[in-house]
């Protein structure tokens, strides 16, 4: 039997990926989306609130092929972050 190829940095951390979401206050935001670049059902959408409700952060992220985009802010103000570097946003390192 050969060996197998490691897998994707994302596909690996998935289950850490959602945890520390979590622990930073981000809620899922929609349900599961297909993604542009990969075309299956794997992309999610995080968000978290800013104070008194307003602004935020928003993460979209696909669990597939590990594309990342982040937008901060409202309104005309807000700022958008492609690509997203999601994995040193949440402090995982490779293994």
């Amino acid at each position: 039997m050969g060996k197998k190829p490691p897998l994707p940095p994302w596909l690996e951390h998935a289950a850490l990926v959602k945890k520390k979401m979590k622990e930073r206050g981000f809620k899922m935001a929609d349900r599961v989306q297909i993604c542009e670049r990969c075309e299956e059902y794997a992309e999610e959408t995080w968000t978290l609130k800013g104070a008194q409700g307003m602004g935020g952060r928003d993460i979209c992220a696909c669990m597939n092929c590990g594309r990342a985009r982040s937008w901060k802010g409202q309104g005309p103000a807000r700022i958008a972050e492609e690509p997203f570097d999601l994995m040193g946003f949440l402090g995982i390192l490779p293994l």
